[in-house]
């Protein structure tokens, strides 16, 4: 492994490639595989996996001078880093439950709405800290849906998180950092907001979204950052076909002008760990940077 991939992916979106990397890591998964918790161990993990990227959370806590030796470190491993952090929303609801927080922004929505700007400056100063000590990729974590649709209208995201999200694009663009955007759920409505805002890099539950549509609807516009379907990690024993079936799946993503290989449920079960090795030996040599 040579660090440079996911340089190589942001300078040519229009081009095949597949670079490997998972972009959420359980700290179960890391004590399963012998790895501690933390930035290293993602690293570590993911260089044991034969990953070309890894992730790194960042929060207020992590300091520029950190996320500077965080990127050394995965560059002596052989890896590209990029680095995940938790949207308003999303801080939201990580500092209680989901619902309470619905319920609010239906019965007192100033209250919502304060409370989701603190969110928003928040990230504004961690930003302010850390910018410089980025990579050239960072994404926002903002669970907006289920299965069943969004959590709020799309009207609604426009007034409360887009404008939030135009402001952000402009700091990552002034640091030469390229933006990516996560959620779980049925968020559809919202791609071609976030595609107009900006964003290029975007992880997505397959399970909800047709990822492969979104790709071709946009084509050098959009990065996808998935293609390992959950059904593929809890069956370890695919049949001949099923393998074949699935190359073809993850070619025809990565043909569409490239691919950050990962699922989007993240690695929460060991027993995930062989079977993502065995699907990352059958991509070698299959539009690898």
């Amino acid at each position: 492994m040579t660090p440079g991939s996911l340089t190589r992916l942001i300078a040519h979106p229009e081009r095949p490639c597949l670079v490997r990397g998972e972009i959420w890591i359980n700290s179960r998964i890391l004590s399963a595989a012998g790895f501690t918790g933390g930035p290293e161990g993602v690293i570590a993990l993911a260089s044991s996996l034969g990953a070309d990227l890894c992730f790194v959370h960042v929060s207020e806590s992590t300091t520029s001078s950190e996320l500077k030796e965080i990127g050394k470190i995965a560059r002596a491993a052989g890896l590209d880093c990029a680095f995940t952090m938790d949207g308003p929303f999303q801080r939201l609801t990580l500092s209680g439950s989901l619902f309470p927080v619905l319920e609010e922004m239906q019965r007192n929505p100033r209250r919502f709405e304060n409370r989701l700007a603190e969110e928003m400056e928040v990230i504004r100063e961690i930003l302010n800290v850390n910018a410089s000590g980025m990579s050239e990729l960072a994404v926002i974590g903002e669970d907006l849906g289920y299965t069943g649709g969004l959590y709020f209208s799309a009207e609604t995201f426009r007034k409360l998180l887009l404008p939030f999200y135009r402001d952000l694009l402009k700091r990552f663009a002034s640091s030469g950092i390229c933006a990516g955007w996560h959620s779980d759920g049925a968020v559809t409505p919202l791609l071609p907001d976030l595609v107009e805002c900006g964003f290029r890099f975007f992880s997505l539950e397959e399970e909800a979204v047709d990822i492969l549509r979104f790709k071709k609807e946009h084509r050098s516009r959009v990065t996808l950052i998935g293609g390992l379907r959950t059904e593929w990690l809890i069956s370890k024993d695919l049949d001949p076909d099923g393998k074949i079936e699935r190359l073809g799946t993850l070619r025809a993503l990565s043909r569409e002008g490239g691919l950050v290989l990962s699922s989007s449920c993240g690695l929460y079960d060991p027993a995930f760990i062989p079977v993502l090795k065995e699907i990352y030996r059958s991509i070698d040599g299959n539009l690898l940077c």
